[in-house]
């Protein structure tokens, strides 16, 4: 207060309450007193704590994070995988991200629901290269983002810091710029429709609207001392386990190159559970078959499977224009409109690393030397253009065979 002199003062009030009220209005007090510095507060083991069998510890956290969230289960169970990543990015491939659409207030909430489970969890309010600069990265943090204006440079980011060797410029305080690695696991609240989307790569999607249209007026915040006991149990199960997650490398075949990346790294950190690594990638199957789909309808994935049947018809050479005519074949037979010219298509392929040649007169096209044939089908095999080729054709290509692929 401000006395009539002009001196500040603090003024101090006591009040009776009644005693079963007692700690539950220190605790609101206490709240307006909260330590503003994110690293004071961040949720730590404060030792080892029994957790049963991985089973169980993943039943309590999925449960926790659904009272929190009121998401649909197979949401809730693919954000619990999430969690026990975090757990263990430091001795992995790759640290799968998590990316949240939806409304505002419920991207908030996972955010917060999931920073009582994470490894090291601090919350970042959007993504600056000066807040990047500021984290301390070694205390190998998990970042929980709200960003609902994500670029396609912030989405790059993200994708790219997935992954080890990818390197940014740095600014310490005290100190130059210069190169370092932001790899690590994040989760990033990207906005209710984020054009760029699809640039997210190596990240579980979770799309933040409540399951069967039900919403909570008020979701209470998980106790302090529930938090600190699943911290604990976290930490004892990193402990016993992180031996034998360092030396894994699974593969969750039938998914695409990308989810196959997320799902191994995932069933790497679900240990002596089965039954959970099957039940992942059948969670993770849905989308890595809308993955593919949409890759088939690329014109990219058209013009290098339309350039594979012709090179599986024994042809020794491709125009681009009748590599143009196989394309809008393909689209006449899936019932579309639109059609692609040869400079289109032919673009394409030289921007998927096929580069086109002058073959005489007649214009540019692609000729089926054995250097070409076996670049062709490893680029086919990267671009998964399943579906766009004859499969008996197939049987008799020793590059299929060799690849063991199925085009």
């Amino acid at each position: 207060m401000r006395t009539t002199s002009g001196k500040l003062e603090s003024v101090q009030f006591r009040y009776s309450v009644p005693s079963d009220e007692a700690s539950l209005v220190a605790k609101k007090f206490a709240q307006a007193e909260y330590k503003r510095d994110p690293w004071e507060s961040m949720p730590l083991p404060s030792g080892c704590a029994a957790y049963g069998t991985t089973e169980e510890l993943f039943a309590r956290i999925k449960l926790a994070i659904a009272e929190q969230t009121h998401l649909s289960d197979n949401d809730n169970a693919l954000i619990t995988l999430w969690v026990f990543s975090t757990w263990f990015h430091d001795v992995l491939s790759i640290a799968p991200g998590l990316v949240i659409t939806g409304p505002a207030h419920e991207g908030d909430a996972i955010l917060r629901a999931v920073c009582a489970f994470c490894y090291h969890p601090v919350l970042v309010a959007g993504m600056t290269g000066a807040g990047l600069s500021a984290i301390q990265w070694d205390k190998k943090p998990t970042l929980l983002i709200f960003e609902p204006n994500l670029s396609r440079r912030l989405a790059a980011f993200l994708y790219s810091s997935t992954r080890r060797g990818y390197l940014a410029l740095r600014t310490v305080p005290g100190a130059s710029r210069s190169a370092f690695d932001y790899y690590g696991s994040k989760a990033v609240y990207a906005g209710a429709d984020p054009p760029i989307r699809a640039m997210l790569q190596h990240c579980v999607h979770i799309n933040a609207l409540p399951a069967s249209g039900v919403y909570s007026q008020h979701v209470a915040t998980m106790p302090e001392e529930m938090t600190q006991k699943l911290q604990d149990q976290l930490f004892l199960y990193r402990s016993e386990h992180l031996p034998e997650v360092s030396k894994l490398e699974l593969n969750a075949a039938g998914l695409s190159p990308d989810f196959n990346a997320i799902a191994s790294a995932l069933c790497e950190c679900i240990v002596n559970a089965p039954d959970l690594q099957n039940e992942l990638v059948s969670l993770l199957t849905p989308y890595s078959d809308q993955q593919i789909a949409e890759r088939l309808d690329d014109l990219g994935t058209l013009a290098i499977g339309a350039a594979l049947a012709l090179c599986h018809e024994g042809k020794d050479k491709a125009l681009v224009g009748e590599i143009a005519a196989e394309v809008n074949r393909i689209q006449k037979e899936r019932g579309e409109r639109l059609r692609y010219s040869p400079e289109r298509v032919g673009h394409r392929l030289r921007k998927a690393g096929l580069l086109t040649r002058r073959l005489g007169a007649s214009g540019n096209g692609l000729l089926f030397d054995r250097a070409t044939q076996v670049l062709l089908h490893d680029v086919a095999g990267a671009y998964g253009c399943v579906g766009s080729t004859n499969g008996n054709e197939n049987l008799h290509c020793q590059l299929c065979t060799e690849n063991k692929r199925v085009m």
